[in-house]
This record gives C-alpha cells, structure tokens and sequence, in this order.
C-alpha cells in the first residue's frame, strides 16, 4: 500500500470512515480505484453500483470537505450536499416609538387637594386622572358637570353618591355613570393610601 493510500485510510479514520480500495486488474475493471463506507458498511461515497468510481483526489477532496455538487450526480450513491439557506432579511425598523405610560406611577401625594391630570383631550370628550387622599366633597358644595361622565376607580377606595340615591362604596375596578346635571358628592376617600380614579367626560 502506497504512502498516499494510507494517508487517505487514516483521513477516513478520523471521520469514521474506512476507506475502500479495488484491486481488481480485469478488463472494463476499476482497478486503483476508492470508495468509502461507514462504520455498518453502507456506501458513502465513490460506490457506482458494484464499482469503485473515486480517484484518490476526489476521496481526498471530499474528506477534506470539498467535493463539489457535480460528483454527486456522477455517482449513484452519492448524494449532493444541500445549498446553505439564505441569510434571513433585516427586519425593518419600526417607523415610530410607542411610548408606554402608567397611571398608577409616580402618584402625587395629594394629601393637602386632589391632584387632576390631563390624559387626552378631543372635541367632544377628554380623559383626565384624579389622585385623592382623605378628600370628600363638602355637602353645600355638590358637583355639577355640563357633560356626561364616566368615572372608573383604579386604586384604593371611596365613597360616591349622587342626588336621590343613597351612598355607595367604590372599591378598584368599580366604575359609575354619572349624567350631566347630576348633583354628586365624593363622601370620603381613603386616607392611609392613594385612591386613583380615571374620569371620561362627554360633550
């Protein structure tokens, strides 16, 4: 065996191949020609049916990684290798940034008057945020609002009454309707923690 023959057996060695060599001198034969198998001795490469169809450089050009598409349709039992995929297209940036706010952040302490905060404001409606904390409205003093209003309490705790109708408790995630006109008082509010309301009024 030929110093570059068993440089080829130990390259296959390393890839847990055996390498395979014909020595049949026959007329039409493949003589000094190679293959490859794995470790059960199946064909991997440079089988052409019952013959051995690899030169020696085309053995070593696929061991070392190289062999090229064309060989694969030349031998039956080779198959090529499979084109890399395509890198993935850049994603596009976003056009704008959204800007996440939330309410019950940096709360104002509103210990000595509600805090009232503008959230949005359109013709015909505007949303706005109210932080009370021991407040109550004054029995003489009733609110009345040209609008309708739509009043949804986020956090703490509160009582509510409106003219004709008895007192109700607001807890988190209570919400009333109140209709423009309508006398309405704030009775009390909780003092040993923020109670936070958001307000819609219409018209």
């Amino acid at each position: 065996m030929s110093e570059q023959d068993d440089q080829l057996r130990e390259m296959a060695a390393h890839r847990g191949l055996k390498l395979v060599k014909s020595r049949r001198r026959k007329p039409g034969g493949d003589f000094g020609r190679f293959g490859l198998k794995d470790a059960k001795g199946e064909a991997v490469f440079g089988f052409d049916k019952d013959r051995l169809v690899a030169t020696a450089t085309e053995i070593e050009d696929h061991l070392r990684g190289d062999t090229r598409e064309t060989w694969g349709k030349s031998a039956g039992s080779v198959k090529a290798r499979p084109k890399p995929k395509p890198a993935p297209a850049p994603k596009p940036k976003p056009r704008f940034k959204v800007k996440v706010d939330n309410l019950l952040a940096k709360l104002p302490a509103a210990r000595r008057a509600e805090a009232f905060t503008e959230l949005f404001a359109r013709p015909g409606i505007r949303v706005e945020r109210i932080v009370s904390r021991g407040q109550a409205t004054p029995e003489a003093e009733p609110m009345v609002q040209d609008g309708d209003e739509w009043v949804l309490l986020l956090e703490g705790a509160a009582g509510l009454r409106i003219e004709d109708s008895d007192e109700v408790r607001l807890g988190p995630g209570d919400h009333v309707w109140i209709a423009a006109g309508q006398r309405h008082w704030v009775t009390w509010t909780a003092r040993d923690r923020p109670t936070v309301w958001l307000a819609v009024h219409l018209g």
